[in-house]
């Protein structure tokens, strides 16, 4: 049974049981609880229904679970093909920087490299002066990497502990028409 088919049976059949909950009421008969569920179960169908909508929560447990399982699947696939596109984009890179080609036009795309900027290496943050580090809320504060950087890269700048730039990378930029 479908979804929706199941959920107007569940009306269909809760109204009924409704209904005959109220004549049991009006008759003074509903404090015997046996007997208003032997009423309900034998006049209506609201436990088929009820049994239909469970097999239903069945089905959907399956589904999701199998879903989930095909997600796991999904991601692990485009994570792969992720990695796969940097390793083509950093041999690109390679093969220009070999070259000494800062940028191509090709039929599909233009190409170019432009120098990043050095970037930060922390090599040890239990060296790095305190006022480098953020407050924050506990449990603990945490490193301000972009004053860092940035005081690593101011020209005649006194080393600081426990951090260092790199070298720079350089930026592959891929345009297409």
């Amino acid at each position: 049974m479908t979804a929706p088919a199941i959920e107007h049976s569940m009306r269909r059949q809760t109204e009924a049981a409704k209904a005959l909950l109220v004549d049991l009421r009006n008759q003074g008969a509903d404090d015997d609880a046996e007997l208003v569920a032997d009423t309900i179960e034998g006049e209506t169908n609201l436990m088929e229904a009820i049994d239909e909508a469970i097999a239903e929560l069945d089905e959907c447990d399956v589904l999701v679970t199998g879903l989930k399982a095909k997600e796991a699947d999904f991601e692990a696939r485009r994570k792969a093909i992720e990695n796969r596109a940097e390793r083509i984009r950093a041999l690109i890179e390679q093969a220009m920087l070999a070259t000494d080609q800062m940028s191509m036009k090709l039929p599909t795309a233009t190409l170019s490299l432009s120098k990043r900027a050095p970037g930060l290496i922390v090599t040890d943050e239990a060296d790095i002066p305190a006022k480098y580090w953020v407050e924050q809320p506990r449990p603990a504060p945490k490193l301000d990497k972009k004053a860092l950087t940035a005081d690593l890269r101011e020209k005649n700048a006194a080393p600081i502990p426990g951090a260092t730039l790199d070298n720079g990378s350089f930026s592959l930029t891929v345009r297409r028409k």
